[in-house]
């Protein structure tokens, strides 16, 4: 199959790693807006330590319910296990890598901004506040569900995993309910040569 052709359809990636991956960067970014804080209150730059606590508490309160019911909307489509769709491809550890690069570039690139921001226009550190409130509840709980998506695939003998779709120009899966695959135990998609590994 041609290198286009095989481009444009979209892939199969295991839950528990790509879970796992987005919770890790968000508790990273997380914490080094919170360190990038820290650093300017301790070398006297003008933060303000209340309006960043509110800021943060604020934000950080509403995106852990929110994450919460997510993550519960997400796990409990655990429950209609599907084969996987003829029209994918399972993706490679190669191909995942660099989509996965791409995503955080972007992702910390708009957060540098957003702190550069805070500095440039004399705000008192809430952009960090917020930058920490939004990422740090929304790692912690996909840390917390790619354990539980681990103890689903353990349960599940005849199964090599479970895989969710990722539309072929998407940076990642979709945070929302989406339907999941298992891999039966005879496919040996994965194990077949791509044009993804070079």
């Amino acid at each position: 199959m041609a290198d286009a052709a095989l481009a444009g359809l979209p892939r199969l990636v295991r839950v528990v790693e790509e879970v796992r991956m987005r919770g890790v960067a968000a508790l990273g970014i997380g914490t080094a807006a919170a360190g990038w804080w820290m650093l300017a209150y301790l070398i006297d730059q003008d933060v303000s330590v209340l309006k960043t606590l509110v800021a943060g508490g604020a934000v950080g309160v509403v995106t852990l319910v929110i994450a919460a019911v997510a993550s519960s909307r997400r796990l409990s489509g655990a429950g209609e296990v599907r084969r996987p769709p003829s029209n994918a491809v399972y993706e490679t550890i190669a191909d995942g890598r660099e989509r996965r690069v791409r995503l955080a570039g972007i992702v910390v690139f708009g957060v540098i901004v957003l702190l550069a921001f805070d500095r440039l226009t004399g705000g008192d550190g809430e952009m960090a506040g917020l930058v920490a409130g939004l990422f740090l509840p929304v790692g912690a709980v996909d840390v917390l569900e790619a354990r539980s998506w681990a103890a689903l695939e353990r349960m599940r003998e005849d199964s090599m995993g479970l895989y969710v779709l990722v539309r072929p120009q998407a940076l990642m899966a979709s945070m929302a309910r989406h339907e999941v695959y298992e891999r039966p135990r005879g496919d040996r998609q994965e194990s077949l040569p791509s044009p993804f590994d070079l």
